[in-house]
């Protein structure tokens, strides 16, 4: 098989999922906030309209696509079909009379557009494969998206709600994961058909993603902090959009750490217990960036409700509130929660305030989110038995990594590793957001350099931000190794932090501003550097690893093949998915580090067993996979000495159609073992891939003998 330049291809399909998410993720929401009227959209103009419609759609879409999902599939599509029939309806007759003229672009356009092109080049060059002559390499946040590259190409096969693609026993187990941005890269997927592939609709959502993020800050500075004149609007929105690119001073200890020590790290915040920056959180995680979008568009609209003169304007704003936070729901977990608890807080300071009209929409929205919500909980909890991991949530104070490791080197005991990480807050903090920690002083010290009880929007601020520190400070989830609960939900003080920026950076005393000018002007250009290099090496440490330049770690390969196993086993499984049928259960060696990425990445075929825990955390049964790992271990050994000769045995006892063995298995180093013995179907020098319907007798097709 000679394919076409694989990063053309990705390029290209991408690209074209770029084209479509529109449909999704505009009309939607154009649609939406025009029957609801939320902020005024009847009376704004078409740049506010389209920009407000990006992150209304991805708040409110994803849980109205999970309920009819639910019902048909084919509702959802006449329910797109209808947003977009009434987005034609509503906009073209405006442009017909001559409502919206067309005049050359502002200089705030021009900006907004650079940095729209900018960052489409980013996220998509970030994510597709690189291609040199026979080498492929996809890059380090492959170790995330080939996970969910696989629940999206489930999504697609299975419906709503889908099934955990690795984990195929002959028995259904739903999915148990927090998959609703993924929903919208499914119907891409299904809408671009065999030009659009389950990865090549991720990165696209990646980009929109960005888009949504950037649209959220123009929103808040628009409504939750407004401010009458029309320039400082438009130079708080772009200052907003830009410090999206700045990240803390962590490359200062990570290039201490190479210098020094000679420890390099795929990611930039590998090197401490994670606050990721928003560049690096939309390439790695967008599903979490989605929910964060949800929570604060669904916020902004309840915020907004009051000044809605009827009890039927607020009930709305209740009912589009509640909805887009039951998309945060479903699609994440953990800053929901956070998110869930400031507004609790938020609540209980309305009652205190005496605000009862907005106490009333609070509590309508909180109604309108569990009952929308509930049916996606209890499928949750329903994803079969004995999962992964133990209890949700410890308490646990931030980790310092560097004393940390120090302490438990020295033998010391928790508690005081719990004190030395106690002490280091503020040096891990300062390290972790730089710019932003001062800025928090500046503007912390402002307010209460005012001697007056705080504005409404200051002190919703404050409580967003501290309420987020707080959680994540003291609390981590356990469910598996990383903490989610830290990591992403420390995202909210994040964005609250950016805000804080804006004020600080356009509302302090000119004279005060430029005595510390020099210094936040330092810890910007760290963090903006900071952002450059992460984006860097996640995109190029496999290409470097491969040529001896960094380490090789596990999880990459042992050797410095990289490239040219990953082209070999993209071949290998692109002729597997043009030739077998989508339910067809395609099996790997299962004793992988960390992940088979090439298999989940490339397959589009859902597996017996993901890895030799069946990956049951995202649905299964633990006691199940164990029977069947052990059937595995026959043709799959972790010696090449247990290899066996045949693989009737497992194809009779196994719901197996497909076998793939790479040379890097076991299995392969036998000469004697069923790699040699049996004729492939498809091979190349890296990968051999078996049928088990008529394996014996069954002739092998056109693919390079090793």
């Amino acid at each position: 098989m000679t394919p076409a330049h694989f990063t053309a291809e990705d390029v290209k399909a991408s690209f074209l999922a770029v084209c479509l998410f529109p449909a999704f993720l505009v009309f939607p929401g154009y649609g939406i906030a025009k029957v609801f009227d939320l902020f005024d959209f009847g009376r704004r103009t078409l740049a506010f309209r389209m920009v407000a419609s990006v992150p209304l759609s991805m708040a409110i879409t994803p849980i109205l696509t999970y309920l009819l999902g639910r019902v048909s599939g084919t509702a959802v599509w006449v329910m797109y079909a209808a947003f977009a029939l009434y987005f034609l309806a509503s906009i073209v007759p405006d442009l017909r009379r001559g409502r919206w003229h067309p005049t050359p672009l502002s200089r705030e356009t021009l900006i907004f557009m650079g940095i729209a092109v900018v960052w489409l080049v980013i996220a998509i060059l970030s994510l597709v494969d690189l291609q040199f002559g026979n080498k492929n390499y996809y890059s380090t946040l492959a170790m995330d998206y080939s996970l969910r590259t696989s629940f999206v190409q489930s999504i697609s096969a299975t419906g709503i709600p889908p099934n955990n693609p690795f984990f195929s026993p002959g028995q259904v187990y739903p999915l148990r994961y927090h998959y609703f941005w993924l929903l919208l890269c499914s119907l891409i997927d299904q809408l671009g058909g065999s030009a659009i592939n389950p990865r090549q609709a991720m990165i696209g959502g990646t980009f929109w993603c960005g888009l949504g993020l950037m649209a959220t800050v123009a929103l808040y500075c628009r409504i939750f902090s407004f401010q009458r004149e029309r320039s400082s609007f438009h130079r708080r929105a772009r200052i907003g959009i830009l410090l999206l690119a700045v990240t803390g001073i962590d490359l200062i200890p990570i290039i201490a750490l190479q210098v020094l020590l000679g420890i390099g790290f795929a990611c930039m915040d590998w090197w401490n217990e994670q606050v990721v920056g928003f560049v690096s959180s939309i390439l790695w995680e967008p599903h979490y960036v989605c929910g964060l979008i949800a929570c604060l568009t669904g916020f902004l609209i309840l915020w907004d409700a009051p000044r809605q003169a009827t009890q039927r304007g607020r009930t709305q704003y209740s009912i589009a509130g509640g909805a887009a936070l039951a998309t945060a729901v479903g699609a994440s977990i953990y800053i929901t929660l956070v998110f869930g608890i400031f507004l609790l807080v938020w609540t209980g300071v309305t009652v205190w305030k005496k605000w009862r009209t907005e106490t009333g929409v609070l509590i309508i929205a909180g109604l309108v989110t569990i009952l929308l919500s509930a049916p996606y909980l209890v499928n949750l909890r329903g994803g079969g038995g004995d999962p992964a991991g133990g209890s949700i949530l410890q308490f646990h104070i931030r980790s310092f990594k560097m004393a940390e490791m120090t302490m438990q080197a020295r033998g010391s005991g928790p508690v005081w590793i719990a004190v030395i990480n106690a002490i280091f807050l503020p040096l891990n903090y300062f390290l972790e957001l730089g710019f932003f920690f001062v800025v928090a002083r500046l503007w912390w010290k402002k307010r209460l350099a005012r001697g007056r009880a705080w504005e409404r929007r200051d002190l919703a601020l404050g409580l967003m931000v501290a309420t987020s520190v707080v959680i994540c400070t003291f609390i981590r989830s356990a469910i598996i190794g990383n903490n989610d609960l830290g990591w992403r939900g420390f995202l909210v003080a994040q964005f609250g932090l950016v805000l804080c920026a804006i004020d600080v950076l356009t509302d302090i005393d000119v004279s005060a501003f430029q005595l510390r000018k020099g210094y936040l002007s330092i810890l910007l250009a760290i963090g903006a550097c900071g952002t450059l290099y992460d984006v860097a090496v996640l995109r190029f440490y496999p290409v470097l690893a491969d040529q001896g330049k960094v380490t090789m770690t596990g999880w990459l390969g042992p050797d410095r093949k990289l490239g040219n196993r990953t082209y070999a086993l993209r071949q290998a499984y692109e002729w597997i998915d043009q030739t077998s049928n989508p339910a067809e259960l395609v099996q790997f060696d299962p004793h992988n580090i960390i992940e088979d990425i090439p298999a989940m990445f490339y397959a589009n075929r859902p597996s017996l067993a993901g890895d030799e825990n069946c990956l049951v955390t995202f649905g299964g049964d633990a006691s199940v996979c164990r029977e069947i790992i052990h059937k595995l271990n026959r043709i799959y050994p972790t010696s090449a000495k247990s290899a066996v000769g045949s693989i009737a045995e497992a194809c009779e006892s196994l719901p197996l159609n497909i076998l793939l063995v790479k040379d890097t298995d076991p299995a392969w180093r036998s000469p004697g073992s069923w790699v040699w013995n049996e004729k492939p179907v498809y091979a190349n020098e890296y990968a051999r891939v078996f049928r088990c319907s008529n394996h014996s007798s069954r002739a092998g097709l056109p693919g390079r003998e090793p």
